[in-house]
């Protein structure tokens, strides 16, 4: 009896530590999540009904239309009227080339406006990657802006070699997207967003796998990420090493594609559509210019390790003769021995906020005057 007692007792306590641990896990998991170190299936709770309303065939997703101007860009407090202003330079890219976070007035873009006096078209997508910042920009054949600005942010990197972005970012809505690779002849081809039927939906959610075929992030593939579930502490003792990269060690999740050769072809990747949005602007008259825009990861790294994260980037940018703007010194000055959050808002996912806003629309200024750019002229070539 004292045996099977004992026995009983230390299976208790057994199950007890475990499920402790479980809990524990579980609520670490959550944490990883919100990292993008960890994928959750249930976290998709979109109806696929709601999902064929709201889901656009060749971006993924737009911004909807009353928040738009009649052109289609953010609102432009300066030039209200695009109809009646010449716009002279417009911008594409995601929701730091937005100005998300703060109102009209204090987006970047108006104040540019303001700036160069002349409209700026802001173009820029909450989300987006530098793929479906490029295929707005090709789609929008009634852009007249003589100077066009494709934003660059470090995170895109890891958009670019993306298909689902639920798996780097969690949302209940289910966010298909476009994706670009590079041909075994280095040819810069499109993988369009796969047409889902309602079954195809419900797999896409449980097993995206099975639907995807060009996504890096899969769940248990090359980039580490891993499929969060029961057993929770199994799925964090997988996924070690890319905690201790990104955790441990105090790395941006985008950190490692940036380093040579890495597998998922990233940097590459990024240049090629670079150059093929500066082409398509060519060939449209227009002048291209890539703007680099670094995150507060991008300006904490700069100081610990006295180098841009970036720099691989930049310097292949150079070797193919991109005109960009690398927006990083200039942030650096203006902080000086300043924290990041005078210019990041850490309450709004570390965007910027009016004063960053205001910088960089004072960094792209000075750049145009350098460079003598011509508002003027810019109006008067449409």
């Amino acid at each position: 009896m004292r045996r099977s007692t004992a026995i009983l007792g230390t299976i208790l306590i057994v199950f007890l530590v475990f499920g402790f641990a479980e809990f524990m896990a579980y609520l670490k998991t959550r944490q990883l999540v919100k990292y993008n170190i960890g994928f959750i299936s249930p976290d998709i709770t979109e109806s696929y009904d709601w999902y064929m309303i709201r889901h656009d065939p060749q971006l993924g997703w737009v911004t909807p239309a009353d928040r738009l101007d009649a052109e289609g860009s953010r609102p432009i407090p300066a030039f209200p009227e695009p109809t009646r202003t010449k716009t002279c330079v417009s911008l594409y890219g995601d929701s730091f080339t937005e100005g998300a976070f703060v109102d009209n007035g204090h987006a970047w873009s108006n104040v540019l406006s303001q700036f160069l006096n002349c409209r700026v078209a802001n173009f820029g997508v909450s989300g987006y990657g530098t793929d479906q910042a490029y295929l707005r920009f090709a789609n929008n054949l009634n852009d007249k802006a003589h100077v066009v600005i494709l934003g660059f942010l470090s995170e895109n990197l890891m958009r670019e070699v993306n298909q689902l972005r639920n798996l780097i970012s969690p949302c209940t809505a289910c966010l298909l997207k476009p994706r670009f690779y590079l041909s075994d002849q280095g040819k810069l081809t499109l993988v369009p967003i796969p047409t889902l039927t309602k079954d195809a939906y419900t797999t896409l959610k449980e097993h995206p796998e099975r639907i995807l075929s060009h996504e890096f992030f899969l769940p248990g593939g090359p980039s580490g990420y891993q499929r969060m579930g029961f057993p929770y502490t199994w799925g964090i003792i997988k996924a070690f090493p890319i905690i201790y990269r990104n955790l441990l060690l105090h790395r941006p999740t985008y950190f490692d594609l940036y380093q040579p050769g890495h597998l998922s072809h990233a940097v590459p990747i990024t240049l090629g559509i670079m150059e093929e949005f500066c082409r398509e602007a060519k060939k449209r008259g227009k002048q291209p210019l890539i703007l680099i825009i670094p995150t507060h990861f991008d300006i904490i790294q700069y100081h610990h390790d006295g180098k841009w994260v970036y720099q691989p980037l930049l310097d292949l940018m150079a070797r193919e003769n991109l005109e960009f703007i690398d927006a990083g010194p200039g942030i650096v000055k203006y902080l000086g021995d300043a924290g990041v959050e005078t210019l990041y808002s850490p309450k709004n996912n570390n965007h910027f906020n009016e004063k960053g806003n205001w910088l960089l629309a004072m960094i792209v200024y000075d750049y145009l005057k350098e460079k003598n750019f011509d508002p003027g002229r810019a109006n008067a070539s449409q």
